[in-house]
């Protein structure tokens, strides 16, 4: 591959990141900016196998992965009263998944990308985010929010589902973004006194979930997820918009809110897909959920962030820099995968999160049937169980 030039990714997350180091291992010269002062910290626990597995294995990270030890040895769904009515061991888990899966925080899986990309000599810049972007023949002007400029052969937009290159190059965000009708958040508590042991529990009600993840010597990870309208929510009343979400729930809902004391950054967002129509424009492009953001209900966003990234880097080396070729070929074979993901996590937003007309009794009966062992790997199937890079040597064999 022969990119004439620096290029620069926005955002050092996960998809950022990878295709720091892919395009590294090509030969080129990336260099990130990320507009935090230093690597994320906030997100959640995520079920890692898929696409996600297949580029960290062609990556030389899998090992890596696999070394990450949580305390946790089964998943349990419980009632108000914190009594389980589905246990599910997590072997059984990574029996249905041939071992490729791991459950892993996602400030963890962008951490040992940073390690990569670092040891590698990839240039990250924290603190530092694009203000203006302006095309030229040959490479893009950049100018940054301390006011500095430089230029680029190549842009990448890596910054998320609120991404500012995507709104420089095509247009504010309220055009491209699908409400799904719910809020997310999530926060890390240290030093707590819940009755956590070495299982990961749910627990559902009417319009609400709420889950945690054990992390050893008092530590754990917890996550809710609600449905309400959509209004805006200033940062500093996030938390408060979330208690009373969960005011009078059930189960230990409210004592991790309580437990929460703001020592650790909190993840807050809406529900929202990014489905834009095009993806490039000239020398720059998108990538991860800055196009096509799949929401956590779709349990592949970080899968998919790492293919697509791989896809691009592999793109561009087999045009040996093109980048129009690259582009045109990248977008053709992830924007189809990445649509009919939404189109599946759209319909199940509707059923994830009970109703006041859910019957508890059906729905837990599709959750014990779920993870039948029997069933489980069917059920995968839905959430990507199947790499999509397997399409993509399917395609070159037969164009061989």
């Amino acid at each position: 591959m022969a990119i004439n030039g620096r290029v620069l990714i926005s955002g050092a997350g996960i998809a950022g990141l990878t295709l720091a180091i892919c395009l590294k291992e090509f030969g080129e010269d990336p260099v990130v900016v990320e507009q935090s002062p230093t690597l994320p910290d906030q997100g959640y626990m995520m079920d890692f196998f898929g696409s996600g597995w297949d580029v960290a294995e062609r990556m030389g990270l899998a090992d890596e992965l696999r070394a990450l030890r949580y305390p946790i040895d089964k998943l349990q769904f419980v009632n108000a009263d914190g009594k389980p009515y589905t246990s599910v061991p997590i072997k059984r888990i990574k029996r249905a998944l041939d071992g490729k899966y791991v459950y892993v925080r996602r400030p963890d899986l962008v951490r040992i990308l940073f390690e990569r990309a670092e040891a590698l000599g990839v240039q990250v810049r924290f603190g530092k985010e694009i203000a203006d972007l302006n095309e030229r023949e040959a490479h893009v002007d950049v100018t940054f929010d301390d006011g500095s400029n430089d230029k680029f052969a190549l842009v990448f937009g890596a910054d998320g589902v609120h991404s500012g290159v995507r709104r420089l190059m095509f247009g504010e965000e309220d055009q491209f973004a699908r409400f799904l009708g719910a809020y997310v958040a999530a926060f890390h508590i240290e030093d707590h006194d819940l009755p956590v042991r070495r299982t990961a529990q749910i627990h559902e009600e009417p319009n609400r979930i709420a889950f945690y993840y054990p992390l050893g010597e008092r530590k754990l990870d917890a996550t809710f997820v609600f449905r309400l309208d959509e209004v805006d929510v200033p940062p500093d009343q996030q938390l408060s918009f979330v208690r009373r979400a969960f005011k009078g729930s059930g189960w230990i809902g409210e004592a991790l809110l309580e437990g929460y004391k703001g020592t650790a950054p909190l993840y807050f967002d809406t529900l929202t897909q990014i489905a834009i129509p095009r993806w490039s424009r000239g020398r720059v492009t998108l990538l991860g959920d800055a196009c096509g953001c799949l929401t956590l209900l779709a349990g592949q966003g970080s899968h998919m962030a790492m293919a697509g990234a791989y896809v691009l880097a592999q793109e561009l080396q087999r045009y040996d820099g093109n980048h129009a070729a690259a582009f045109t070929a990248y977008e053709a074979m992830m924007k189809p995968e990445i649509a009919a993901r939404q189109e599946n996590a759209a319909t199940f937003a509707k059923v994830f999160i009970p109703t006041a007309q859910s019957k508890p009794w059906l729905r837990r009966l599709a959750i014990q049937t779920i993870f039948n062992p029997l069933v489980l790997p069917f059920a995968f199937r839905f959430f990507g169980s199947k790499s999509i890079l397997e399409n993509e040597e399917n395609g070159e064999d037969e164009a061989r």
